[in-house]
């Protein structure tokens, strides 16, 4: 088995979205201590790993598209970028494994603590000329907002992100308040890694 190519999703629309939501998921009720970070509270808001196999049915050189069959027996195109690199290595019949690792972690900092607004890591790894198409990579995506306001009816937050614009979201648990101040900073991480191997028909 050899690597062919890796795949990154750029998820960063859903990062915004989660740090829109990320106050009415956490519980927050304990007593409010800040850590020498001026954490207020932590967690991990979702952590989830999927693996799918599917196989290579046709290869478009000119589109650069691959269609492939899910185990399900539905079809669906994958298209290579020019990052992918030895395009031409992959074949039909080729077996396509799936592998995606997301984890969604936040934490709730005092003013000061950090700085709203987005950053953006990552990197990848290519074939080296002559080899089967592969990468690997992963991304990391930081997005910070600052509690803007705070009502209790209905409980509600609103979050200000660092152009200026603001988002109101409901609390679902009133006692998520508590621990809460205008002008902390909720900050949410997206973890991602994320590869496609395409796997030699033996």
């Amino acid at each position: 088995m050899k690597s062919k190519y890796t795949l990154i999703r750029d998820d960063l629309l859903r990062v915004l979205l989660v740090v829109t939501c990320a106050v009415s998921l956490a519980a927050c009720a304990a007593a409010r201590h800040p850590d020498s970070t001026g954490v207020v509270q932590s967690g991990t808001l979702e952590e989830a790993t999927v693996e799918a196999v599917a196989t290579v049915e046709k290869v478009d050189t000119s589109t650069r598209d691959i269609t492939v069959k899910m185990t399900d027996g539905s079809s669906n195109v994958i298209h290579a970028g020019p990052d992918v690199v030895n395009f031409d290595q992959i074949d039909s019949g080729d077996q396509i494994r799936v592998v995606y690792y997301e984890s969604v972690a936040y934490d709730v900092k005092v003013p000061g603590a950090a700085t709203p607004g987005v950053t953006m890591t990552g990197g990848a790894e290519r074939a080296a000329a002559g080899q089967k198409p592969g990468t690997m990579g992963a991304r990391v995506i930081t997005v910070t907002a600052t509690i803007d306001k705070i009502d209790r009816d209905p409980d509600s937050v609103t979050l200000r992100g660092a152009d200026g614009k603001t988002r109101t979201v409901q609390v679902r648990n009133p006692k998520n308040l508590e621990n809460l101040k205008v002008g902390d900073l909720v900050e949410i991480t997206l973890s991602q890694a994320m590869a496609v191997v395409v796997e030699e028909t033996k």
